[in-house]
């Protein structure tokens, strides 16, 4: 019989915070979980990571190489729709103190991004700079953000498998739910035998695989993720 300590991690997935009876069903493909079953949140905290995205490198515009993820501090100097009935893109030019970026978006709302990117606005935006002809684009920035909003954009990002319809950042909602409904158990290794491997706690090694600071935290060698596969 499970104890009841451990309910909380078989429960299904739609008690997660965003998450409802059509992101359950995205997770059950994504997870893989039986014909029937719904999802649990022990089968979502158990999505692990398999890379990160580096976001804290801020080399300024000029200074960004080109296929490099960049954070960059600019202010929107213009927009520039696409004519009508053209399949062009929709650009806004931002810049910073060494030069100036287009912006590149497809089929976009303009009223959307007149809102989010405002003629003379300070913002963060963070995502991967091509250069063509000598001039720097960013198509489709992962973030762009007030610089109150910053600070809730992560340096190291964990990039997970995903499925076709679910949002990176619904999927980083609900498992952070799932993270947030990890039980306070005893750990149920020896403490000798663990502490000559230098494993941290079980809930640790779990949300550190999670919120890496760095790609060694994704390492298969790494203290967190040998202790889970052990």
């Amino acid at each position: 019989m499970r104890p009841s300590l451990l309910d909380p991690l078989f429960a299904p997935v739609s008690v997660l915070p965003g998450i409802g009876p059509k992101i359950a069903k995205l997770l059950e493909t994504l997870l893989g979980t039986a014909p029937g079953r719904e999802a649990t949140v022990l089968d979502l905290a158990f999505h692990l990571p398999h890379a990160v995205i580096d976001r804290s490198r801020r080399p300024g515009i000029a200074y960004s190489e080109n296929g490099d993820t960049v954070t960059l501090d600019v202010r929107v100097e213009r927009h520039m729709p696409a004519p009508r009935g053209s399949r062009a893109p929709y650009k806004v030019i931002a810049a910073d103190a060494t030069g100036s970026i287009a912006l590149v978006f497809f089929h976009p709302r303009q009223d959307w991004l007149e809102k989010v990117l405002p003629v003379g606005g300070r913002r963060i935006i963070s995502g991967k700079v091509e250069w063509f002809s000598d001039r720097p684009q960013m198509v489709h920035p992962d973030y762009v953000l007030t610089p109150e909003e910053a600070e809730t954009m992560p340096a190291i990002e964990p990039v997970y498998p995903m499925t076709a319809g679910l949002a990176q950042r619904t999927l980083l909602k609900g498992i952070a739910g799932a993270l947030d409904r990890l039980p306070m158990f005893p750990d149920w290794l020896d403490p000798e035998f663990r502490a000559r491997q230098s494993w941290p706690d079980f809930d640790e090694a779990l949300k550190r695989v999670h919120r890496p600071e760095g790609a060694r935290d994704l390492d298969p060698a790494s203290p967190a993720l040998s202790r889970l596969a052990y």
